[in-house]
Parts: structure tokens; C-alpha cells; sequence
């Protein structure tokens, strides 16, 4: 009997069998009902049984085993239903993992007890014992990923409270200062220019956040082209970032063709997001340079301070969502902990939007730059991603 009939006509008994051995395998499964414990546990199997009759390509075999994600708009398999199901119920990534760990195991089982030849039946026990080690490693690497997963949301909480309360600490001192009789109007010029700081500061904050939100839930971050002047643009980012770091000195350069079709609003959002990050990161004694030049195929806009420079590793990982790159000078204990690491991850979201591409390069002699290229043979093209 081939092995997909083999599933097939034994199906009662291998779910049952698997659903006994995750009931005494997995803490969440002992609570929970011979129903909910089995569901989709037929359709799974079926659909796999289905799958090994289906001929393959190499190709295909090769994309499949390399986790070829599923067609857009296809519908929702029973192996996803399940696992949404199975959060709801609350399994963790281990449980879920373990849960198909038995199913295996249960399946190779009753399929080793079914063979008579001898050599079939050592054949299948080499395969079982190969699929228990594969098992194994692979249960260890996710219950470390698990916990680094866990780590860094623990962080990301840790951050957010301490970015918030910052900038709400600034505003109620302010608050106190302006409540104060007979106050300068030096004194109430500083305390509006704190409340205005830590207000931006603020609204910094939440719009990443919102911005990380939408692209994890798979919507993105969505673009409108118009009639764009990126010369304005960036005028009117530095000046916004000028006004809450009155002490910092910036050089500008704006030249050549800076008319393209984009998305102002994001634009600006993007170039902000790379001044607050020099402003942050930069020396305090150096100034930031800022630039803008475009030609008849591209518009290129640079943002680089002076300072540590980025470690090697970290310029590989630094657009990536919560992500806290150290310098290369850093010592471990001495990189930043107050920082959601979500603004260079939204600039990268919003040049690539635009079809562009954003590098950064970071040296002792030249600083850290960030170059943002915007080719116009795509203005025409569908923007979102």
C-alpha cells in the first residue's frame, strides 16, 4: 500500500492516536477537549495525503522544501486555520511545533507496525529516527528564538515607557515653570520651546509606531504620488527640526532638477525620521550636512554627521525594526537602550514605496551618511508595495 492510501484508510485511528500522544506531550492539551484537540487534524492529513499523489518537479520540490510561501489570495489552508485556533487556545510556537512533531511520530508509528518485511520496516525506523533528531534540533533552535523573540518585545516595552515618560516629564516641568507668578518672558520663551520639543518628540514616537503597525499586518505603508517639490520638502523638515534643536548647526545643499512625482507627506516624514536620527547619534560639536541634488534620472539626498562610526555588523541589520545598532567603539553594556529602533525601519518603508533604494556607510573620517536615491523612471510605475 503506498503510503498516502495508507493515510488515508487509517485516518480515524492516527488522528486519535496523535491526539492521545499531545494530550500527554503538551501542558495546554490536557484541558482541552477530544474535539478542540483534534481539530483539523483530518483535513491536515488528508491534505498532505492528497499533496504526495499530486507529481512534482524538482523545482517544485526544491521551492517547497524551502518554505515557498503560499499564492496571495489563495484560501486559508486547514494547517493555518489550526494554528490560529491554537494561539486562541493558548498554545506558544513550542506547543504548536510539538503538536506536529506527534502527528509525525504518530503516523510513522502505526505505519512501521503495519509492515511485515523486515527490511521495510528498518527503512521506515531509520526515517523515524531521522525525523526525531531533525525534531530535536529544530525544537531547540525555536525554544531560543522563542526567548529572544521574548527578550526583545520585553525591551521594546521597557523603551516605549521610558520614551514616553521622558517627553511627559518635559511637559509637566514646563507645565509647573509657566504656573510659576511673575515668570520672565525668557523663562516662558525656554519652557514652551521644552513642551514643544517633547511634544514632537511624542508624535515621533506614536507615528512610528502606527507605521511599524501597518506593515506587520501586511497593508504596508501606503504611498500617493503628486506633483512633489522635494526642494520644499526638505526645506520644511529641516526647518521643523531646527526649531526643537535650536543649538545644533546644519549645512544645507539643494541643487539641480528636485521636481518628481512622490508622496510629500511621506517624503518629509522619511527625512525627518534621518535628521532626528543624526541630531541623536551625531557629535554634538560637528554639524549635520544635509543635501539634496537631482539629475533627469535621479534625485539623491544625503543626511551624515560626524561621530562613533556604526560597527560593520550593524550596517547590515540597521533598517530593520527594533533594531539597536551599536558603533563600533561601543562596549555591550554601553549601547543604547532608549531608542524603539522603528525610524530608520519607516525610512526604509518609504523609499523603497517610492521604488528607491537608502544605504548608509559609516567611517572615522567621513561619519555616518545616509543616502536616500529616487529615480524617476518610476514615477509612473505603482507605487505601494
Amino acid at each position: 500500500m503506498r503510503f498516502s492510501a495508507f493515510i488515508e484508510s487509517e485516518l480515524d485511528e492516527i488522528v486519535t492516536e496523535w491526539g492521545a500522544f499531545a494530550r500527554t506531550m503538551l501542558p495546554s492539551a490536557k484541558t482541552m477537549s477530544e474535539l478542540a484537540l483534534r481539530n483539523h487534524g483530518r483535513d491536515i492529513l488528508l491534505a498532505i495525503a492528497k499533496d504526495m499523489e499530486t507529481s512534482q518537479s524538482e523545482d517544485q520540490r526544491s521551492a517547497k522544501s524551502k518554505g515557498a510561501e503560499p499564492v496571495l489570495g489563495a484560501p486559508e489552508t486547514a494547517a493555518a486555520t489550526h494554528g490560529v485556533l491554537r494561539q486562541l487556545a493558548g498554545f506558544d510556537v513550542l506547543q504548536l511545533v510539538g503538536e506536529f512533531r506527534a502527528m509525525r511520530a504518530s503516523v510513522l508509528a502505526l505505519w512501521r507496525h503495519r509492515q511485515g518485511d523486515d527490511q521495510a520496516t528498518r527503512a521506515i525506523e531509520e526515517i523515524a529516527r531521522f525525523n526525531e533528531g531533525i525534531d530535536q534540533a529544530l525544537a531547540e533552535s525555536v525554544e531560543r528564538y522563542s526567548a529572544g523573540v521574548e527578550a526583545s518585545r520585553d525591551m521594546f516595552l521597557a523603551v516605549l515607557g521610558h520614551d514616553l515618560r521622558g517627553p511627559l516629564s518635559g511637559i509637566n516641568m514646563s507645565n509647573k515653570i509657566l504656573s510659576m507668578p511673575g515668570l520672565s518672558e525668557e523663562a516662558k520663551l525656554k519652557a514652551g520651546l521644552r513642551i514643544g520639543r517633547a511634544s514632537q518628540a511624542m508624535n515621533h514616537l506614536i507615528t512610528d509606531l502606527l507605521e511599524f503597525t501597518r506593515t506587520r499586518l501586511g497593508s504596508g505603508i501606503p504611498i500617493e504620488r503628486s506633483e512633489c517639490d522635494v526642494r520644499k520638502v526638505c526645506e520644511e523638515a529641516l526647518e521643523a527640526v531646527r526649531a526643537s534643536y535650536p543649538e545644533r548647526e546644519f549645512v544645507q545643499h539643494f541643487s539641480g532638477r528636485l521636481d518628481v512625482q512622490a508622496d510629500a507627506p511621506r517624503l518629509h516624514q522619511a527625512l525627518s525620521n534621518l535628521l532626528n536620527n543624526a541630531v541623536q547619534h551625531g557629535d554634538r560639536n560637528s554639524p549635520i550636512y544635509f543635501s539634496a541634488i537631482g539629475d533627469d534620472l535621479a534625485i539623491v539626498l544625503k543626511v551624515s554627521n560626524a561621530g562613533k562610526p556604526l560597527a560593520a555588523s550593524a550596517l547590515q541589520i540597521i533598517f530593520e525594526p527594533l533594531v539597536q545598532a551599536p558603533n563600533a567603539t561601543d562596549e555591550p553594556h554601553e549601547r543604547s537602550k532608549t531608542s524603539l529602533g522603528l525610524g530608520l525601519f519607516i525610512v526604509r518603508e518609504i523609499v523603497r514605496g517610492h521604488g528607491g533604494e537608502v544605504t548608509v556607510q559609516s567611517s572615522t573620517e567621513a561619519g555616518t551618511v545616509f543616502t536616500i536615491t529616487l529615480p524617476r523612471e518610476t514615477e509612473t510605475a505603482a507605487a505601494p508595495r
